[in-house]
């Protein structure tokens, strides 16, 4: 009988067990739990009937995975220009202030400058004289050449006389009219003038190259003081200082009549941002950045527009990671829409959305319908007499919307707890 006893308690117990097992695999361990306690404890547990819910339908939608990081608007490079001067000297005028629009080629500032146009106008008098020069070489030196020509011709005219003599005289002395050394003085005329056309025939040559040296020459002169001159210009156009670019002056670091020193780095005059470039810098936590891809659409908010979506595209994901407070982010840039850089403002705080993904057409519910018990969800649905849970398997989510993989169809009702209304308190008339 003892053999028996124990064996009939020991099944009591496997059976009590895997009762409680099975409660706990379906999720309701907890509201039979309660439900005991309560016949314990002699308090009555409010059981929840359909009242206690809200039913909402099963729906079908798209649901976006998106990754949420926060960034700052920043400028892109070459948006931020340092102006500065070239040259040293008092500043005589600046023409701008902070927030004043600027176009490119605008004059920002100017510099005294009376020293340079002096030096100008030196340089362009130096450069007049060296083209008089030249003017003179290449007009005087041709008359040089065609007077030694002409002296040449007129020793062409005396050998041909002196060649006609000399065969007359060596006649004349054949049949002895005259001397032998008549004849003699003729020929050595003929030779003195051969030597004399050779002689002209060298000078010539030796003019004519000396006018093409002396006229490289003076061209060189003329070409150094146009170099001259061009150099002083550019150093004049230096004490006009312009803007290189479209922008706003963001920042004035000198004022007119401050003396301004260039040496090896210019000094600054302004700063200048170019607002229509610009672009935001989101950080990346490690463990999302393996969802970001370039071309991804994304849209963000500003602390001075918290209702305005700016639209954006993800550029560039840098590989060097951002550590601050042991935390790993990694930057990733995104490319601003045109259309919405007007109202933006660079070091804008950015709460930025990505989105890196997209389920289409599938069904859900809302996030408020989902009950869980460990690792499983379920949905409370009606049934013909009172409420039951339905096992489900969720995917993304969407906000308040949750994807449901399996579990319910389209057309299915899911509850959602009721907020308990509050009762009004009736005051008492003294």
């Amino acid at each position: 009988m003892r053999t028996t006893g124990k064996f009939l308690r020991l099944t009591i117990v496997i059976i009590c067990l895997g009762f409680v097992g099975l409660l706990a695999r379906e999720g309701k361990f907890s509201s039979v739990w309660n439900n005991v306690q309560g016949l314990f404890s002699g308090k009555k547990e409010h059981k929840l009937t359909f009242k206690d819910y809200d039913f909402k339908p099963v729906i079908r939608k798209d649901i976006y995975q998106k990754v949420v990081a926060t960034g700052s608007v920043t400028l892109k490079t070459g948006a931020e220009v340092k102006i500065g001067a070239r040259i040293s000297g008092q500043l005589e005028k600046l023409m701008v202030k902070i927030g004043d629009t600027v176009r490119a080629g605008d004059t920002i500032a100017t510099i005294e400058h009376e020293d340079l146009l002096a030096r100008v106008a030196q340089f362009a008098a130096d450069l007049k004289a060296e083209e008089a020069r030249l003017t003179k070489i290449k007009g005087e030196g041709p008359l040089e050449i065609n007077k030694l020509k002409a002296a040449l011709e007129e020793l062409n005219v005396q050998i041909s006389l002196a060649q006609k003599m000399l065969s007359r005289n060596q006649t004349l002395r054949k049949k002895g009219i005259v001397s032998e050394s008549v004849v003699d003085e003729a020929d050595e005329r003929l030779l003195v003038l051969n030597a004399q056309i050779n002689l002209a025939e060298e000078e010539i040559k030796l003019e004519e190259a000396r006018l093409q040296n002396d006229i490289r020459l003076q061209e060189a002169k003329v070409e150094k003081a146009l170099a001259n001159i061009l150099e002083e210009e550019t150093r004049l156009s230096y004490a006009t200082v312009t803007a290189p670019i479209d922008g706003v002056i963001a920042f004035v670091s000198t004022q007119e009549g401050e003396t301004v020193v260039a040496s090896m780095s210019a000094p600054t005059f302004v700063t200048l941002i170019d607002l229509k470039k610009l672009e935001v810098t989101a950080f990346v936590d490690e463990t999302d950045i393996g969802k970001i891809k370039e071309k991804q659409q994304a849209r963000f908010t500003v602390d001075a527009f918290p209702k305005k979506f700016f639209q954006a595209e993800i550029r560039e994901i840098r590989p060097k990671a951002v550590i601050k407070d042991n935390v790993v982010n990694y930057e990733v840039m995104l490319q601003i829409s045109k259309n919405n850089t007007s109202l933006l403002r660079p070091e804008m705080t950015a709460n930025i959305v990505v989105t890196t993904g997209v389920h289409e057409n599938v069904l859900v519910i809302p996030r408020g319908a989902v009950k869980r018990s460990g690792k499983k969800s379920f949905a409370v649905m009606k049934a013909e007499v009172a409420l039951s849970e339905k096992l489900i398997e969720l995917g993304w989510r969407d906000g308040d919307a949750q994807e449901v993989v399996s579990g319910l169809s389209d057309g299915d009702q899911v509850g959602i707890l009721a907020k308990p209304k509050k009762k009004k308190r009736n005051r008492r008339r003294r």
